[in-house]
């Protein structure tokens, strides 16, 4: 009988039982957890089973823990109150349960999602003086994390190993890993990152090193992130703005001027190209003040020093914190030491030093800036257009704003509606008839007029207008009527 209850042959272990009946053999216990075995293991068979315990019972034969683990284990496809049936029955009997009687318990609750009653079962396995079994215990920590509850779940690995003397294995710490970074846990993926990748010995893959960067750049986790870094490097992922983005964000999170820059200055090194996502947050976190500024600035020489070969990316970040400063001096310091460390000044360098020469209304400076730019034969573009022609606008005499505003669009640039702003607003200050050429241009953008231009405009139609200087009948500039309704409806065009 012990063979065919191996092969989990249920009509076998029957047939033999009956002939041992018909021979007057009396079955034991054995005998019957063999039957009890294979009706558990034979598709469940969960009403044959309560049968042979009857018929047990009526034998003489008491049922011992075995037979109640086989009993169970055949209820396993029916609902959990053929589950409560089989623990009074037991404890009718007074047969206390052993660690893998619990264990069936806490699997069936695993089974059915409820997590309250899987962890209740795994703390009362203890109180009764047992020792949950492993995979009881996995089993509940992988459904901590699969509900959401990474904590819980790194509680209890801890909890059982303390417990046990067994150790679980990567699979539940890789589900605390993945819940963990998935609700932004920073113990969580602390702890089971180092667990994970040091004592596993596992690299996980792409997604999941993406998401554990994301709690970083929010909890400023600097170390892990240079770690997912090296981690990604390892499985030769080709390296992307979205990986180097969290990692720049958790330096600054963090306040670790250091390796925000150096983040900045490797990914320029793998040809990435950063965008102004990405190192906006090391701008704020260097702008914070002056004393941080002057630290990225001695960061910047100490790379040099150590024979970082440095790019323009963390130098440029540098001179747009001095900028938002409005640190002049310092940014343009910044500028003149590209050439002691042997690197070469970028568009977005020059753009973010004529913003400074804007606030700072610093024409000559931006005159030397593009003589700078067109020896190195760096090629402008919308940005830097727009900021010469502001900083033109600075100046009492602002002739060549209007030069560079016709070369902007003779390179194939459309000017901006803030631009147009800048240039209205100031004509109408200098009491420039001009601004009108500047409204049809906006007309012809099919701009929308702000409320705050559309009251100048309309201020300045009240007074009666411009007077026109090169006219020679020294008449006012009015708007046309057309103009004249563009503005009053904000720039919405009627549609038919």
């Amino acid at each position: 009988m012990l063979a065919a209850a191996d092969k989990k042959n249920f009509v076998e272990c029957l047939n033999i039982a009956s002939q041992m009946k018909v021979s007057g053999i009396i079955p034991d216990i054995s005998a019957y957890n063999c039957l009890l075995s294979a009706a558990a293991d034979d598709g469940g068979q969960w009403l044959e089973a309560w049968a042979i315990l009857d018929d047990m019972i009526l034998g003489g034969v008491k049922p011992n823990i075995t037979s109640f683990n086989h009993l169970l284990r055949a209820q396993r496809g029916r609902s959990s109150v053929y589950m409560w049936a089989v623990v009074q029955k037991m404890e009718q009997m007074g047969i206390s349960a052993d660690t893998h009687f619990y264990t069936q318990i806490i699997d069936r609750f695993v089974q059915d999602k409820n997590l309250e009653m899987a962890v209740q079962y795994l703390f009362v396995t203890k109180e009764v003086g047992l020792v949950p079994q492993l995979q009881a215990a996995e089993a509940v920590v992988a459904l901590a994390a699969e509900q959401g509850h990474p904590r819980l779940a790194i509680d209890l690995i801890e909890w059982f190993e303390e417990e046990s003397v067994r150790r679980m294995d990567h699979r539940p710490w890789l589900s605390c890993l993945i819940a963990s970074a998935h609700d932004f846990y920073a113990d969580g993926v602390m702890s089971s990152w180092d667990v994970v990748t040091k004592e596993f010995k596992i690299v996980p893959d792409e997604g999941l090193c993406i998401d554990v960067l994301n709690t970083c750049a929010r909890h400023g986790l600097v170390s892990i992130a240079q770690n997912v870094l090296d981690a990604l490097k390892s499985m030769n992922v080709s390296m992307e703005e979205y990986h180097y983005a969290p990692a720049v964000q958790a330096a600054a999170t963090g306040q670790d001027l250091e390796k925000g820059l150096s983040f900045l200055n490797d990914m320029t090194l793998s040809n990435v190209t950063s965008t102004p996502h990405t190192v906006l947050p090391m701008i704020h976190a260097i702008e914070a003040n002056l004393d941080t500024l002057d630290s990225a600035i001695t960061l910047i020489d100490n790379f040099y020093r150590k024979g970082v070969k440095l790019t323009s990316v963390p130098l440029r970040v540098v001179i747009s914190a001095a900028v938002s400063l409005d640190d002049l001096q310092r940014a343009v310091g910044m500028y003149k030491s590209f050439s002691e460390y042997n690197v070469v000044p970028d568009l977005s360098t020059y753009n973010v030093l004529l913003e400074g020469c804007v606030n700072a209304a610093h024409r000559q400076l931006g005159d030397l800036l593009l003589n700078d730019m067109k020896q190195l034969k760096v090629k402008p573009d919308r940005d830097t257009y727009e900021q010469l022609v502001r900083l033109c606008m600075t100046q009492e005499t602002y002739e060549d704003a209007f030069f560079y505003l016709e070369e902007m669009k003779a390179a194939g640039h459309v000017p901006s509606v803030k631009l147009y702003e800048v240039i209205i607003q100031t004509c109408i200050a200098n009491e420039d008839p001009r601004y009108n050429i500047a409204v049809e241009e906006i007309q012809e953008c099919g701009y929308a007029i702000t409320p705050r231009l559309r009251g100048a405009l309309n201020s300045i139609s009240q007074k009666g207008g411009i007077i026109n200087e090169e006219a020679q009948d020294g008449k006012q500039v009015w708007l046309d009527e057309a103009t004249q309704k563009y503005i009053e409806t904000g720039g919405v065009k009627t549609r038919l």
